[in-house]
């Protein structure tokens, strides 16, 4: 797992992120970084291909939670891949559950982990070590609602599907 402060695009913009420390986001890294207030956010990172295995597709997983006081959130996310050379794909996910009449255009939903955080499958990938030192990745989340706020982030993790 990745943590937040890592994969985030300007995670220490105060502006927009607060990094809460361990004992109160209860995360396994020391910190979270939590969205204060705004439409969207970047996760931005280059995987390692010796951590994953060949010829295999991964699932990107965002680990986190939500704020007693979260805004922008009841409704779906658009996920955009920035990536130049995949041809534009945008995925709709969601972080709190949907209603069953959302369901049809929602691609993700979240699920509970045993560690007391929630997931949400935020991205995709297919590992080629031959032809490759890291995957990278760059996804954009935009909040339909316009601003969102009090989403606590761990950070992510990459699983094969």
């Amino acid at each position: 797992m990745l943590r937040a402060k890592s994969v985030i695009c300007d995670a220490s913009n105060v502006k927009f992120y607060r990094i809460k420390p361990e004992a109160q986001s209860r995360c396994i890294f020391e910190d979270a970084a939590e969205i204060l207030y705004y439409h969207e956010f970047r996760i931005k990172c280059d995987v390692d291909t010796r951590m994953l295995s060949s010829d295999t597709s991964y699932a990107c997983f965002l680990v986190f939670k939500l704020s007693e006081k979260y805004r922008g959130l009841k409704f779906p996310v658009k996920a955009r891949d920035l990536l130049p050379y995949i041809k534009q794909r945008t995925n709709i996910i969601s972080f709190t559950a949907p209603s069953t009449v959302n369901l049809n255009n929602i691609k993700w939903i979240p699920e509970q982990r045993e560690d007391g955080w929630m997931e949400v499958r935020v991205w995709e990938t297919i590992s080629d070590r031959h032809n490759e030192e890291s995957v990278p990745m760059d996804l954009k989340l935009i909040s339909f609602e316009g601003n969102m706020s009090g989403l606590i982030i761990s950070g992510i993790e990459f699983r094969p599907m």
